[in-house]
């Protein structure tokens, strides 16, 4: 990698609006794997690396993830890659299904982790939206 690829953690939070302490906590907890480091111990990112950190903030933002939400799908994401380069270098029909199944079911947690998290989002949304309607007929004079 050139030297011109590197970011310091400096730029990162300034591109991605977070704390140097927010990227000192996610490596502590493992969420991002041994970052690269000057001779002085400064921090130094790749942007492989600031792509893991937007995708974290994403999961965090959008989805509403708790860090071990976060962790668990992060893991699925690499063992989903792990899959694809076996099933890339495997020749047997039987393997390949197999690992097919196996991505299959990977993706369905992941899509039902999602789906939960929006049907609680759409009960949230749902009991907000009946207390503007109560709201809105108080203002237009209507009883309780």
């Amino acid at each position: 990698m050139t030297a011109s690829a590197r970011l310091t953690m400096e730029d990162v939070t300034e591109r991605l609006g977070i704390t140097s302490r927010t990227l000192h906590y996610y490596e502590e907890i493992g969420l991002l794997p041994d970052v690269a480091r000057t001779e002085g111990g400064h921090r130094l990112y790749d942007e492989e690396m600031l792509n893991r950190i937007a995708h974290i903030l994403r999961l965090k933002q959008v989805l509403g993830a708790s860090l071990q939400e976060i962790r668990d799908i992060l893991q699925a994401e690499e063992e989903l890659e792990q899959i694809k380069a076996s099933y890339r270098g495997e020749s047997d029909l039987d393997e390949r299904d197999r690992l097919l199944d196996e991505a299959a079911a990977r993706l369905q947690a992941i899509i039902h982790h999602i789906d939960e998290k929006m049907e609680k989002l759409q009960a949230m949304r749902q009991g907000f939206g009946e207390r503007l309607e109560r709201a809105r007929r108080l203002k237009q004079g209507g009883s309780e």
